[in-house]
């Protein structure tokens, strides 16, 4: 019998509850619910060193405030200090550099987002977004767009992807056919101690007493690490250096991204020369050809059915010897035609028994074809011992680097959220506040207006998000 998402979710649960109780009966660590914290002292000397870069901190913090809320961030760093003419040019300016910074990335990523299916039509709003509030602007639209569908969907009786779901790798996201690797935990725990040691530098950088550091677990699992700041030491600084200090974080997972993809983009550069130069011959004679395994009636994706062109189209044992002319030799010849443009109509050129058949199809919304491919094994080579080993090693290499790269995206995005208990909450009550000059409230009263818009707003928005996780 398979369990489903709610039985191991309970068995989750259930281990998590036992193993927080043991912890708070035989050691003497901090326990909230599920949550424990395990601190330490033995990092802060390197913060205090590492703090001494002041004027390299000061940049690389400017600039994840400027990542994190756009053209509000620099209006907020730098334009207050102008008149009011050279304050709107700047505004008008970073608002522009920074929308086109997303125009180019997805232009990069093959439209990966103005060709999707669900943000296509809204991609210039999504630009403006980012163009506006950085990252937090960037995940808010995306949340609101996604709760707008999923409304939409369930008038008319559709189901839908969850836009909010719990990631543990090792289990599948409910709904959307992703399962993370159980190595994920190590990327996440590598990602999260990385945005906690950068607030602990920039901390001291500013003067901001550190307590203690160290790792946070839900039940008995490493979900993060922390530093513990003098609390009301923050509360009384100058906006100027708190904000600094919280944007540390999400900037660190920016960065360590960049490295990430960096380290991806070569190590797929130079896998294929690597393989050649240790397994001659492997790449270009191991797979002789590639077939269509299974054509499928339809698909399926966050319960919704999508049409399969391949039906009735293409059948079962097809060879595919060519895309839109291009010879197609193996797997990774496939997949690269596919993708190149993936939403545009392929001509695919077959060997169906011996004759030759021209197709054209065209993708459906999901960018698919509805079919399953299959390398075929050239039994006339002989695939060397120690290559199985070899190519596992890659892929794992290979894989680790794309979580690691993801995961860092997708927790920077997230810290900035604008609502507590992430580093946008206290950033967007610092940067927002100035613009309700109009109201006749106290600096701390306009923050709590803030705070609480957001909250609000953000809670619903979860809500609607997470609807697909509990209802079809």
């Amino acid at each position: 019998m398979e369990l489903g998402f709610g039985a191991w979710l309970f068995i989750f649960l259930a281990v998590s509850a036992l193993v927080t109780l043991l912890i708070k009966r035989f050691t003497k660590a901090d326990t909230y619910f599920l949550i424990s914290l395990i601190k330490t002292k033995r990092p802060l000397p390197f913060f205090e060193r590492m703090a001494k870069n002041s004027a390299l901190l000061d940049k690389f913090t400017s600039l994840g405030l400027i990542l994190g809320f756009g053209a509000v961030a620099v209006d907020f760093l730098y334009g207050k200090k102008l008149d009011m003419l050279r304050r709107i040019v700047l505004f008008l300016g970073s608002f522009s550099i920074l929308a086109g910074l997303l125009f180019a990335i997805d232009l990069l990523l093959g439209r990966g987002l103005s060709g999707s299916s669900l943000i296509g039509p809204y991609f210039p709003l999504l630009i403006a977004s980012f163009g506006l509030l950085g990252l937090a602007g960037f995940t808010l639209f995306s949340l609101i767009l996604q709760a707008a569908s999923i409304i939409g969907n369930y008038l008319v009786g559709k189901g839908s992807c969850p836009g909010v779901a719990p990631l543990v790798p090792g289990i599948e996201i409910p709904g959307v056919p992703i399962t993370p690797p159980l190595h994920a935990w190590i990327s996440l725990l590598i990602i999260l101690v990385c945005h906690e040691v950068m607030h602990g530098i920039v901390g001291r950088r500013h003067g901001f007493e550190i307590k203690s550091t160290g790792i946070l677990l839900f039940g008995f699992l490493p979900i993060g690490a922390f530093v513990e700041p003098d609390e009301k030491e923050i509360a009384g600084a100058p906006g100027e250096k708190v904000v600094h200090f919280l944007a540390a974080g999400p900037m660190a997972n920016i960065a360590l991204m960049a490295i990430a993809g960096l380290i991806l983009a070569g190590s797929l550069a130079v896998a294929g020369p690597l393989t050649n130069s240790l397994y001659p011959g492997v790449a270009e004679n191991s797979i002789s050809a590639v077939k269509v395994s299974k054509v499928l009636a339809q698909t399926e994706f966050c319960s919704q059915i999508y049409p399969s062109p391949a039906a009735n189209r293409l059948k079962e044992k097809d060879i595919i010897t060519a895309i839109n002319g291009v010879p197609v030799r193996n797997l990774q010849d496939l997949f690269t035609q596919l993708q190149n443009n993936r939403f545009a109509p392929k001509e695919f050129t077959l060997d169906r028994n011996g004759s030759a058949v021209n197709l054209t199809l065209e993708p459906n919304e999901l960018g698919q074809f509805g079919f399953v491919p299959e390398g075929v094994r050239n039994p006339a080579f002989n695939l060397p011992q120690s290559f199985p080993l070899y190519a596992s090693v890659v892929n794992l290499v290979v894989d680790f680097l794309y979580w690691l790269f993801l995961l860092n995206f997708l927790v920077a995005s997230i810290n900035f959220l604008p609502v507590n208990p992430f580093d946008g909450g206290r950033i967007s009550r610092k940067i927002f506040s100035p613009y309700l000059w109009f109201l006749n409230e106290s600096n701390e009263q306009k923050q709590a207006m803030v705070g609480k818009f957001f909250a609000a707003l953000i809670l619903l928005l979860f809500v609607i998000n997470a609807m697909p996780l509990f209802f079809k």
